[in-house]
């Protein structure tokens, strides 16, 4: 059984307060992959660092990206079977947009801006006993902002940063235009990796320009409750399974 390691899942609105948890884990359901998932809040032992990651076969592999590049080399899972070789490049390209500058965006909404801050601390870390209450929080949100700053993005004004999130979910909602999902009838990667962004940014209570901007796109919007009840029905599918081999 493949073990899934991912943050918990702390923030009313959505699956997991990491968009990258979230990909991961819809890509596995969508996929069919059998697995069981694991909670853990300290990404220092993950392989990179970082959560998600995944042990499968005494292997542990780190990063969402390169774990479903290994998972299609061991277990032929690609969700980008049907598409030709333009649309795979498309689908690259989409998914770079939404996981290399979109998600900076996210990650400013959270971290960075004061009004939306209290209510991530609280999901994140109100479990914490003090003085690890006060201590935690603080360096992590430290952490977020230093890495805002080094990526260039915490550089830009708040009017900046949104505006840019703005447009990137504009683009997204020209290319999907009427279509249920981005490239036909059926999700891919690119579905799976905007959804896992999208839910994060529509879903929790925390308001920003960048939730106003993208609940101004109803197909985005419609987009997001159709692979949410993608989710939702693979996860108890999958539940189902597990109480009948038990």
């Amino acid at each position: 059984m493949i073990r899934l390691y991912t943050f918990p899942a702390s923030l009313k609105g959505t699956p997991n307060p990491s968009q990258f948890c979230v990909k991961l884990e819809t890509a596995m359901r969508l996929a069919g992959v059998p697995h069981e998932v694991r909670y853990e809040m300290n990404p220092a032992k993950a392989p990179k660092r970082k959560l998600p990651f995944i042990e499968i076969e005494g292997e542990r592999i780190g990063d969402s990206t390169l774990t479903l590049y290994r998972l299609n080399e061991k277990l032929g899972v690609d969700l980008d079977r049907g598409l030709d070789e333009t649309e795979k490049a498309q689908s690259h390209m989409i998914q770079r947009m939404v996981e290399e500058r979109l998600a900076w965006v996210l990650a400013y909404s959270r971290w960075a801006d004061d009004a939306n801050w209290p209510v991530v601390r609280r999901a994140l870390f109100g479990g914490m006993r003090f003085p690890l209450s006060v201590i935690v929080p603080s360096s992590a949100r430290k952490g977020v902002r230093a890495a805002l700053h080094a990526q260039g993005i915490g550089r830009h004004s708040p009017e900046e940063i949104y505006d840019l999130g703005a447009r990137d979910l504009a683009a997204l909602s020209i290319l999907l235009g009427e279509r249920d999902f981005f490239f036909g009838d059926k999700p891919t990667l690119t579905d799976v990796s905007v959804f896992a962004c999208l839910v994060n940014i529509i879903g929790p209570d925390l308001p920003s320009p960048l939730k106003e901007a993208a609940l101004g796109h109803d197909n985005l919007v419609r987009h997001t409750e159709r692979m949410g009840e993608l989710h939702a029905a693979k996860r108890q599918r999958r539940k189902i399974e597990l109480t009948l081999a038990a």
